[in-house]
């Protein structure tokens, strides 16, 4: 019987299961098709909302299309996930319940879920479709990062991580196939809460296992409950993987993987890499603590301690529901006021919204007589800070009515030069720019600067996103 769907026999011949499509042969999971019964039934189950384009990806549970939602003509990602006899009877629901509560995350860095939907062979849900790659491709092209590139990564996936823990959310299956890059550098997380909603399966059925155990954490390979510092432990784990190209605990076998998350002590980072800091070694240790205790309070504070900015990663959000009662809410339409509530309090809201009105006309149309005190942000002398991702979107030039835009991204980041004038750094987006010729660098120190001329047209959307910054040559 396959160890993975527990449905159908694998077949002699190639050693797959024609219903998951699961194959015992080694090295295979990336290489191996999608059964054309599975296939053929997706698509019809389908077919009514969503136009399959391709296949994006494949994991060890679900496939990923692109696919086109015909009501709103839209291109979208849906995840399939085939049903499997473990799963238990109420797995529709719990999926369900899961998926809700991960649609509740409203975060910059959260990839949104639009859709959820269940048949009687496969769960599925639709989410933005990311115009980009993994955090798992960058490492398998570049292989060990520089700490920069790392830190620019992980500062707002700890932002995502963040955002929900505070609201009793956690992630549970943090890797790098999980972390997105677009085409201009953003980057988003995906999957927040799907792992639970499969609830608990023992780690020793191949195929089946909640997580990943390379990124698993030590409460979470015991069965434990977990919270916010599980997904620190995973994300320590990445982060060690993409500073040095390779896993901290590796073997052959599952069970000896799980071993080491429980029994042995994280390696340093420094004795692959000995060009980073011991602070960096010692975070990484820290958040991969054995005991949840010893770890870092959050996972913006472990970020704090590799070196990374905490204000980048620390929005303040307003107070929400719990997830308890995001599962349960119904939904209910919004009613206008009507009755005796308006004829009473309506002439009041009418009176005090003209009189704010005329408020702020008076206060926009008065001059200001007031004597100006020099800023101290405008001399020269007075040392600027670092300036950040916020700063620097905030603080442009409103664009005109016929202004072009920039968009540029390079790999690595480099900081952006328009006509000898530093704009910020990539990813830089909607950055406005008057119609005509302008000259643009993008330089960082050990690297070969990139300079290009652009002609911008009024209106013109001027996208560079295939930028490569080549190192410079040491002797």
């Amino acid at each position: 019987m396959c160890p993975k769907c527990g449905v159908a026999e694998l077949l002699a011949d190639t050693a797959t299961c024609p219903a998951c499509g699961y194959s015992a042969a080694p090295e295979s999971a990336a290489s191996e098709g999608i059964p054309p019964v599975m296939e053929a039934n997706i698509r019809r189950e389908l077919e009514h909302e969503f136009r399959i384009e391709r296949v994006l990806g494949r994991g060890g549970m679900s496939i990923v299309y692109l696919a086109r939602e015909l009501d709103l003509n839209r291109l979208v990602a849906i995840k399939v996930l085939p049903l499997q006899l473990q799963m238990g009877p109420d797995a529709a629901d719990r999926f369900k319940r899961e998926a809700k509560i991960a649609a509740s995350l409203d975060h910059p860095h959260i990839v949104p879920i639009h859709r959820v939907g269940t048949t009687a062979t496969f769960l599925w849900y639709s989410m933005k479709w990311v115009r980009g790659r993994s955090l798992r491709d960058i490492i398998r092209e570049t292989g060990p990062m520089h700490l920069e590139d790392v830190l620019r990564i992980i500062e707002p996936v700890a932002g995502a991580l963040d955002h929900a823990h505070r609201r009793g959310i956690v992630h549970r299956d943090v890797k790098p196939e999980n972390v997105l890059v677009d085409e201009v550098g953003w980057v988003t997380v995906c999957d927040f809460g799907i792992a639970k909603a499969f609830g608990s399966v023992p780690l020793t059925q191949t195929g089946g296992t909640l997580g990943t155990p390379a990124y698993m954490s030590t409460e979470q390979c015991y069965g434990q409950a977990l919270d916010g510092r599980s997904d620190q432990y995973s994300l320590a784990v990445l982060t060690y993987e993409a500073l040095a190209g390779a896993l901290p605990f590796q073997s052959d076998s599952l069970g000896d993987i799980v071993r080491q998350h429980c029994m042995e002590p994280p390696p340093r980072i420094t004795a692959v890499r000995s060009d980073l800091p011991q602070s960096v070694a010692d975070a990484i240790v820290t958040a991969m603590s054995k005991q949840p205790n010893d770890r870092f309070e959050s996972v913006l504070d472990f970020v704090q301690a590799l070196g990374a900015a905490p204000a980048r990663a620390t929005p303040t959000y307003a107070t929400v529901p719990t997830q308890e009662t995001l599962a349960t809410a119904p939904t209910e339409p919004v009613s206008t006021p009507t009755g005796r509530f308006a004829k009473r309090f309506g002439p009041t809201m009418f009176g005090a919204a003209l009189m704010l009105a005329v408020f702020i006309v008076v206060m926009i149309t008065r001059p200001d007589t007031r004597e100006r005190e020099p800023s101290s942000a405008a001399d020269p002398t007075t040392a600027a800070a670092p300036e950040s991702t916020v700063t620097r979107d905030t603080a442009r030039t409103e664009p005109g009515p016929q202004s072009g835009f920039l968009f540029v991204a390079s790999n690595p980041w480099g900081h952006v030069y328009v006509d000898g004038e530093r704009v910020g750094e990539t990813p830089l987006t909607s950055y406005p720019l008057e119609p005509g010729r302008h000259e643009l660098s993008i330089e960082r120190e050990g690297f070969e600067p990139f300079r290009q001329v652009l002609e911008v047209a009024p209106g013109q959307e001027v996208r560079l996103t295939g930028i490569v910054l080549n190192r410079r040559n040491s002797r």
